[in-house]
C-alpha cells in the first residue's frame, strides 16, 4: 500500500494535467483572446505544462522509491501509475494544441492573423476533438479513481486506511470533535460522482468542477496533516498509569455519598454554581482510608456535578477533567509532573482544535517538562477566556512526591484564570491546609459518612447466606453493624477490614458471639491490625514475608509480579542478575509462573499486598502494591521489626539493584532509535542508579561499594541493546535544554563514567580511578563538569525519599575528581571554551534565579553544596578572571558568587580566590628567580 500523502499528490497533478490540457482544447476562443497571440505567452503555457509534468514525475520517483522498499500498490494505485503514464503520452498533443493556437509576434494586423491561427485551428478540429475526448476519458478515470480511493469499505486505499488509523487512535483515546475528515470525505465523493453523472456539462462547468475537487482534496490532505499533528501531540502527553488510580478507587456503592448534593448538609452543590469571584477552590479533608478518592471519583462522574457546573458556564463551553494522586504508585502518578500532563490531556482530548496553537514549539520526540506543561496550561487558559470554562478534581494532595509549600504553588498555577474551578482533597494536618482552608468551602468527609457506612456493611453482610440465617435467629445481629459503624471514625477501610473478617468467619458457620468478639477485639487503629496480620504469617514465611516488604517499601514504583520470582533466585544465588545471559524473555514463557508467584505472595504478605491486573509501566503483566497507603507508612515504622526475622544479610536496595538488572537483560527492544524501547532502557537504568546512590549514601564513606561488577554489567547490557548506533548508549538521552548561558553538549563523547559521575556514584567512581588512573582524562565535557552540572533528562524522577534535602552536587565527587588531578580551569570546549569554573558558575546563577526561595531546606542545602564546591574549585586553583570574556556586569565571578550566596559569604571565597592567585604568582616568581 502506497503513502496516502503521494496518492494524494498523483491524484492533484493528474487533475491539473487534465484541467490544463481541457482550458486547451475546450476554450481555444477565450484562450487566444486572454494570451493575445505573443509568442512568449505560448512559452509560458508551455513552462507551466512542463512544470505539472515535473511534479507528476516527482510524485512518481516517490512511490517507486516506496514500491521498491517493499510497500505494494493497490489496483486502484496502480491503475493511477498508468495515468501518470499516459498524461506524459499526452503532453506532446497538448503542445501541438497550444502552438496552433499562437500568434506571430510579427505579424502586421491582428485580425488577418486572427483569421490564420482561426483557419488553422479549424484544420485542425479533429486532432484537438481527439485531444479533448482523450483528456475527457482521463478525467473520468481519475474521478472513478477518486470515488475507488474514498469508499468506506475500500481496505486497499491507502488513503483510507491512513484515515482509519487516524480516527482509529481517536476513538479509542475517546477525543471529542476537532475533525472534519468525514464530512470533507462526503464531499470528495460527492463531486467526483456528479462530475462523472453529468457527462453532457458544459466544459467551463466541468473544468470549474475538477478544479473544485483537486482543492477538496488538498483540503483533505491537510485536515488529515492536522488531525496526525493532534494525535502525536495526544500521544506524546498520555502515559499508560493516566487512569490506573482511577481504576483502582472502588465505585461508591447505591445511595453512597448521596449527601454531597443534600444543600442542607453541605455547599457543595451552591459552589459548583457559583459565580462569585475568588470562589474558585472546594477542599475535602479526612482521614487516611476515609473514602475521599471514592468521594472524589462519584462527584466527578456524576451527572447532577455537570449540570451545577453547566449553570456556572452558562453559555461558555464546560471542560472537566480529574487526577488522582497515589504515592505507591509510579512517578506520573505522585509528581507535577504527572498532574499538569493529565490534564492537559484531557483537555485537549476535549478541545483538540487548541493542540496546534498551544503546543506548536513541542517536537514529537521530547518528553514533557514540567515548565514546558505549565506555559502550555497558561496559553489555553488565556486563548480560552472569553469562551471556556473549566473545573478540575484533584485528589490526595498529600500524596503528592514533594515539598508540602509547593502544593500551594501548584493551586495558585493551576488557578490561572477566574474560569478555573478546582475541588481537592487531602489528609488534614499538612502546612498548605491553611491556605485550602482560607477559601472556606471545605468539609470533614466523616461527619457525613455513618449512614453509608451502615448500609455498606449491612449489605456485605447480607451476600452471605450464614449471616441471613444469623439474622432471623440472633436479635445481635443488627448490634454488630452499629458497633462497626460506631467505632469506625469515618474511616472506609477500617469497615472494610473488620467486614471482611466477620463475613469470612460467617462462612464458617462461627456463632454471633464469636463475630462479636472479632469487632470487640479489632484495633481502633490501622497500624495494630497490620501488625495482628503479619503476626499470623507462619513463622516459617516469615524471613521471605521481611525480604518482601522491606524491597516494597524501598522500590521507586510498583514491582512487576514477575520481579518476585527473581528475587527467590537470589535466594539461591546472589550472582544472578551479572551472570543471567542477555536474553529477551516473551512473556508467555513466564506468565505459566503467576498463579504460583500470586499463591506465594499472599502466603507470606496476607493481604497486605495485592497483584494488580494493570500492565507494568516498564513490560510483563501485572504490578504488585500495597493495599493501601496506610500499609507502606506502617512498613515504614516497622522497618526495625522485619529486619529482626532476617536470619542472613540482607539489603533490599542491593535486591532491588539486581532485579533491574535482570529485567533489563530480559528487556524486549527493537533499537535504542525506538523512542518507547530508549525510555524503558533508561528509565530501568535510572532506577538502578538510584538504587545504587542510596545504598552508598547509606553505607560507611571509607566502604567499598559492592555494585562494582553489576555496574559494569549495567554498562555491557545496554552497550548491546545500542547496537547499531555508532555512538556509546548514553547518547540516547535527550539533552537538558540550555537555559540561558547554562548550556549541556556531549559531542558524541559521553560514557558510561560520565553517567556514574552525574548520578553521584562516589565509590564506584574511586574504584574506576583506582583501576585506571587514566580514566579522569576524557574527550568533550571533563568528569568535573558532569559533577557539578549533573543534570540530566530521565523518563523517571528521583525522590531521594531518604531525605528531602538531597543536593544535586556532590562535593565529595568534586574533591575525589579534584584529587586524581581534575582542574577547575580545564575549557570545555562545547561550551564556547568557558572553563569548568565558568560553566559551573552560570550554571548556579541559572539555578538560582529560577528556583528562587532560600527559604525552603532544599535550597538550602543546595546553597550549602555550591558554596562547598566552590572552596573545593577555588582551593584548586579557579581564577577570577574566567568569565572576563564573557560581558555584562552581573556576568562575572564576583558578580555571581554574591548574588548566590550574598555579600558577607561571598567575601570569604573572593579573598581566598585573591590569596590563591597570590601564591600562584609568588610561586611563578620563585621559579623565575631560580
Amino acid at each position: 500500500m502506497a503513502d496516502p500523502i503521494t496518492i494524494i499528490g498523483l491524484i492533484s497533478g493528474i487533475i491539473t494535467f487534465v484541467e490544463f490540457g481541457l482550458k486547451i482544447t475546450s476554450g481555444a476562443k477565450s484562450i487566444r483572446h486572454s494570451l493575445h497571440g505573443t509568442t512568449a505567452d505560448v512559452a509560458d503555457l508551455n513552462r507551466n505544462l512542463t512544470g505539472i509534468i515535473g511534479d507528476l514525475q516527482r510524485w512518481n520517483d516517490l512511490l517507486k522509491e516506496r514500491k521498491s522498499r517493499g510497500a505494494k500498490l493497490s489496483y486502484n494505485e496502480s491503475r493511477m501509475v498508468e495515468m501518470i503514464a499516459q498524461c506524459e503520452k499526452l503532453q506532446t498533443e497538448v503542445r501541438k494544441a497550444i502552438q496552433t493556437l499562437a500568434m506571430r509576434a510579427e505579424a502586421r494586423s491582428k485580425t488577418v492573423e486572427s483569421m490564420r491561427v482561426a483557419t488553422r485551428t479549424f484544420l485542425k478540429a479533429d486532432k484537438i476533438r481527439a485531444l479533448e475526448s482523450q483528456l475527457n476519458d482521463l478525467a473520468d478515470r481519475i474521478q472513478r479513481g477518486v470515488e475507488n480511493e474514498t469508499r468506506d469499505r475500500d481496505r486497499d486505499s491507502s488513503i483510507m486506511a491512513s484515515l482509519a488509523e487516524i480516527k482509529g487512535y481517536r476513538e479509542k483515546m475517546g477525543v471529542i470533535g476537532g475533525s472534519k475528515l468525514d464530512e470533507i470525505l462526503e464531499d470528495i465523493r460527492h463531486s467526483a460522482k456528479q462530475i462523472r453523472q453529468d457527462s453532457e456539462m458544459r466544459a467551463a462547468t466541468q473544468l470549474a468542477q475538477l478544479t473544485s475537487l483537486k482543492t477538496k482534496l488538498e483540503v483533505l490532505q491537510q485536515e488529515r496533516d492536522v488531525c496526525t499533528r493532534q494525535n502525536k501531540v495526544l500521544r506524546g502527553l498520555y502515559f499508560p498509569e493516566i487512569r490506573r488510580r482511577w481504576i483502582q478507587i472502588r465505585d461508591a456503592d447505591r445511595r453512597s455519598n448521596e449527601w454531597i448534593y443534600d444543600s442542607r448538609q453541605t455547599s457543595f452543590v451552591s459552589w459548583l454554581e457559583s459565580k462569585r469571584e475568588g470562589d474558585g477552590l472546594f477542599y475535602i479533608t479526612g482521614r487516611a482510608g476515609s473514602g475521599k478518592s471514592t468521594l472524589m471519583k462519584f462527584a466527578y462522574e456524576d451527572q447532577r456535578t455537570t449540570r451545577s457546573l453547566e449553570k456556572w458556564a452558562g453559555t461558555m463551553k464546560l471542560y472537566t477533567a480529574s487526577y488522582y494522586f497515589w504515592n505507591q504508585g509510579t512517578e506520573m502518578q505522585k509528581s507535577a509532573v504527572g498532574l499538569f500532563q493529565s490534564l492537559l490531556y484531557q483537555i485537549l482530548k476535549s478541545a483538540p482544535d487548541l493542540i496546534l496553537s498551544v503546543c506548536q514549539g513541542h517536537l514529537d520526540h521530547e518528553l514533557w517538562e514540567l515548565e514546558d506543561l505549565k506555559n502550555v496550561f497558561k496559553q489555553i487558559a488565556r486563548r480560552t477566556e472569553v469562551d471556556a470554562k473549566f473545573c478540575f478534581f484533584i485528589d490526595g494532595l498529600d500524596e503528592y512526591d514533594g515539598e508540602e509549600k509547593d502544593i500551594i504553588n501548584l493551586l495558585r498555577e493551576l488557578s490561572v484564570s477566574r474560569h478555573i474551578k478546582i475541588c481537592t482533597s487531602s489528609r488534614p494536618g499538612r502546612q498548605y491546609e491553611r491556605f485550602l482552608q482560607s477559601y472556606n468551602r471545605k468539609f470533614d468527609i466523616a461527619h457525613f459518612t455513618k449512614g453509608d457506612m451502615r448500609r455498606y456493611i449491612s449489605a456485605h453482610l447480607q451476600a452471605s447466606d450464614n449471616w441471613r440465617r444469623l439474622v432471623q435467629s440472633e436479635p445481635g445481629c443488627q448490634d454488630i453493624i452499629n458497633e462497626i459503624s460506631a467505632r469506625a471514625g469515618g474511616v472506609w477501610l477500617w469497615v472494610s477490614l473488620v467486614t471482611d473478617d466477620i463475613v469470612r468467619e460467617a462462612e464458617k458457620n462461627e456463632t454471633v458471639a464469636t463475630l462479636r468478639k472479632i469487632v470487640d477485639e479489632f484495633p481502633d487503629e490501622l497500624h495494630e491490625y497490620f501488625e495482628r496480620m503479619i503476626k499470623m504469617i507462619p513463622k516459617i514465611h516469615r524471613e521471605e514475608m521481611a525480604q518482601t516488604f522491606l524491597v516494597t517499601v524501598e522500590e521507586l514504583q510498583p514491582l512487576p509480579l514477575y520481579a518476585f520470582a527473581l528475587l527467590e533466585e537470589e535466594r539461591r544465588n546472589s550472582d544472578y542478575a551479572v551472570s543471567a545471559p542477555i536474553m529477551t524473555m516473551p512473556e508467555a514463557e513466564i506468565e505459566v509462573e503467576y498463579p504460583a508467584l500470586r499463591d506465594r505472595i499472599r502466603n507470606r504478605c496476607s493481604d497486605l499486598l495485592i497483584v494488580d491486573d494493570e500492565p507494568h509501566p516498564v513490560f510483563l503483566r501485572y504490578s504488585v502494591d500495597f493495599l493501601h497507603r496506610t500499609v507502606r507508612d506502617f512498613l515504614r515504622d516497622y522497618d526495625g521489626k522485619l529486619r529482626i526475622w532476617l536470619k542472613t544479610e540482607f539489603d533490599p536496595l542491593v535486591s532491588l539493584s539486581r532485579i533491574c538488572l535482570a529485567l533489563l537483560k530480559m528487556l524486549p527492544v527493537t533499537s535504542l532509535r525506538d523512542r518507547e524501547s530508549a525510555n524503558r532502557v533508561i528509565g530501568l537504568t535510572d532506577e538502578l542508579l538510584y538504587y545504587a546512590r542510596e545504598i552508598e549514601k547509606r553505607s560507611n564513606a571509607q566502604e567499598d561499594t559492592p555494585l562494582v561488577p553489576l555496574l559494569d554489567e549495567l554498562d555491557l547490557v545496554n552497550s548491546r541493546h545500542a547496537k547499531g548506533i555508532s555512538n556509546h548508549w548514553t547518547h540516547v538521552r535527550d539533552s537538558p535544554a540550555q537555559r540561558g548561558l547554562d548550556g549541556y553538549s556531549e559531542g558524541g563523547r559521553c560514557n558510561f563514567l560520565a553517567l556514574a559521575v552525574q548520578a553521584r556514584l562516589v565509590k564506584y567512581v574511586r574504584a574506576k580511578l583506582r583501576e585506571d588512573p587514566r580514566k579522569i582524562q576524557k574527550g568533550g565535557r571533563p568528569l568535573l563538569d558532569y559533577a557539578l552540572r549533573p543534570r540530566r533528562i530521565t523518563p523517571i524522577s528521583m525522590p531521594y525519599h531518604s531525605t528531602r534535602a538531597d543536593p544535586s552536587v556532590d562535593v565529595d565527587m568534586v574533591r575525589l575528581l579534584l584529587s586524581h588531578g581534575a582542574s577547575p580551569n580545564q575549557p570545555v570546549f562545547l561550551n564556547g571554551g568557558r572553563s569548568v569554573w565558568a560553566c559551573f558558575l552560570l550554571s548556579i546563577q541559572v539555578a538560582h534565579r529560577r528556583d528562587g526561595s532560600e527559604t525552603s531546606p532544599t535550597s538550602q542545602s543546595l546553597n550549602n553544596a555550591w558554596y562547598q564546591a566552590c572552596d573545593e574549585l577555588i582551593q584548586a586553583g579557579a581564577r577570577a578572571d574566567c568569565l572576563a570574556d564573557t560581558g555584562g556586569e552581573d556576568v562575572s565571578a564576583s558578580a555571581i558568587l554574591r548574588g548566590v550566596f550574598g555579600e558577607g559569604r561571598a567575601s570569604v571565597l573572593e579573598q581566598a580566590m585573591k590569596a590563591k592567585e597570590e601564591e600562584a604568582q609568588q610561586s611563578s616568581g620563585s621559579c623565575i628567580i631560580m
